[in-house]
């Protein structure tokens, strides 16, 4: 018997001594995985828009009378409830340094933090730490730490004892955008004092940077981590804040797509002189009057060129230019400033608008195209729709004379262009920015002044622009201005779109004047 309990104390203590070590080291060891760090994201100016940083983190994985009496003296009582809930917390670097040396386990967890007014540029993470939105979703790959283990031992108490290889991991890379922080800022707060929904976009037009895009309204809180609450307030909200009507809404773009019309009479008519009365009256063949439709300016414009027709905007003009040139060659010119598609922008969310066609029209509505629909399209109305971002980039190509550049969001990014699948001669475009030129400078009444002439006056640098008052299926009109400057020699553009703001040239322009002010001033030009 005693040679039996010998045998056993030496088989245990020395024999497999061993296998019982490996045994007690496993029950005691404790390995962590994380991730290094997520990359910064900076505007071009150097400021940060979307960073993280590291929150110690007090785990337990019970929560024991004891534990609370202990920690009461350190935490207050509303991170002892988070911790009760979810057995864990977020505490200060103090605070964790107190309670790693009383055997607690803290982790550094990683919180990510961005601007909400930014949200729909820079997007946002979800609770592991991967993009979901908006750039950080597009670069996610780019941006996201590597992971790495660290190693410790625990008490036989099972308290937190000892690190023995603490790694954080390789942290992500940085990524710069072409945003202007000083610049986006300026925008949405004219946007924010309007306090409709509404857009500016400002771009270098050589290069296709987008330096600001406000999409107002926008979250205005972070929601890298955002609660349940605020998350279903912002989805319910009726102004749809979560919504970048940049590049995921469309609209009929009214006057300013009249660029498209007269290029298209340029190329393939001749642009007539003609007398505007404030009426169009459609006739048909037998030159029975079968349908009427007024001009903006009920007194009309008198006698109208086609440059003057873009100074004035007369609807009547392009009424007729619109039926002379015919919807199929108004259609080509159309699709080839790409008007059929997505810009490429390098955003998730962007939509192509409706570039509608007989055959569309067609298939969608089981009618027949009628002459009404091409006088219409004509003045950017009917079935036509863009997004605000189609616009600029329809204007972006004019002072680039027939060269699209797809706009992007990332600085240093290979600079996309391709040219438009037509051969414009250079006094189509001169002619027409001659007319876009007439719009700010051409001071007078509304029968023959620049429809925005009145908020550019003054301005030093001349700029070539155009307003768009667009009809809606209900309620006021959509306020439209896109230009770019300086205008023979573009180097950035600016687009404003006012949901239901009345008139382009009362309401968009004169805020298009302020953003070119601003960018005066400080040094962009």
């Amino acid at each position: 018997m005693f040679f039996y309990i010998i045998y056993g104390l030496v088989k245990v203590q020395v024999i497999d001594q061993p296998k019982h070590r490996a045994l007690l080291n496993s029950l005691l060891e404790r390995s962590v995985y994380s991730k290094g760090l997520r990359g910064a994201i900076y505007s071009s100016d150097g400021v940060k828009i979307a960073w993280s940083e590291r929150i110690p983190t007090l785990v337990l994985k019970k929560y024991t009378a004891e534990d609370e009496k202990k920690l009461r003296k350190y935490i207050d009582d509303s991170q002892l409830a988070i911790l009760k809930n979810n057995g864990s917390v977020e505490v200060s670097w103090e605070q964790a340094f107190v309670l790693q040396s009383m055997g607690y386990e803290i982790i550094p967890t990683e919180r990510r933090k961005s601007y909400g007014f930014l949200y729909h540029i820079v997007g946002s993470v979800n609770k592991d730490g991967e993009g979901i939105s908006g750039l950080e979703y597009v670069y996610n790959d780019v941006l996201k730490g590597k992971l790495s283990v660290s190693y410790g031992i625990r008490s036989p108490g099972g308290k937190y004892q000892q690190s023995i290889i603490e790694s954080f991991g390789e942290n992500g890379l940085d990524l710069q955008t072409t945003i202007n922080f000083k610049l986006q800022k300026y925008a949405y707060d004219l946007l924010s004092e309007l306090a409709t929904p509404s857009v500016i976009i400002v771009s270098n037009v050589q290069t296709g940077d987008i330096l600001a895009m406000a999409s107002y309204p926008a979250p205005e809180v972070d929601l890298n981590g955002v609660d349940v609450l605020t998350w279903e307030k912002l989805v319910n909200d009726p102004l749809k804040p979560l919504l970048n009507r940049a590049i995921s809404n469309v609209y009929p773009p009214g006057s300013t797509f009249k660029v498209v019309t007269a290029i298209a009479q340029l190329l393939y008519s001749h642009p007539n002189t003609i007398t505007c009365n404030g009426v169009f009256r459609y006739r048909d063949s037998k030159g029975r009057v079968t349908a009427t439709y007024k001009d903006w300016l009920i007194t009309g414009h008198g006698v109208v060129d086609l440059r003057k027709a873009i100074r004035v905007s007369c609807n009547v003009y392009f009424y007729n230019a619109a039926l002379d040139v015919g919807i199929d060659k108004l259609i080509t010119v159309a699709k080839a400033f790409y008007l059929d598609q997505k810009t490429g922008i390098n955003l998730p969310g962007e939509v192509a608008g409706t570039l509608p066609t007989p055959e569309w029209k067609l298939k969608k509505l089981d009618e027949k195209w009628y002459p009404g629909d091409t006088i219409l399209f004509g003045i950017g109305q009917g079935f036509l729709d863009l997004t605000p971002i189609q616009v600029l980039s329809l204007y972006n190509t004019v002072a680039n004379k027939g060269l699209f550049v797809r706009p992007k969001l990332v600085l240093n990014e290979e600079v996309s262009t391709k040219k438009i699948p037509l051969n414009v001669p250079e006094n189509v475009w001169n002619t027409l920015i001659d007319g876009l030129e007439q719009v700010t400078t051409v001071q007078g009444p509304a029968s023959s002044g620049g429809t925005a002439a009145k908020s550019f006056q003054g301005f030093e640098i001349t700029v070539a622009g155009k307003t768009g008052t667009a009809q809606t299926h209900s309620g006021p009109p959509h306020a439209w201005f896109v230009g770019f400057a300086p205008s023979r020699n573009p180097k950035y553009s600016v687009l404003v779109l006012v949901e239901n703001g009345e008139s382009g040239g009362h309401n968009a322009a004169p805020l298009a004047r302020k953003v070119f002010d601003f960018m005066l001033q400080n040094g962009f030009f």
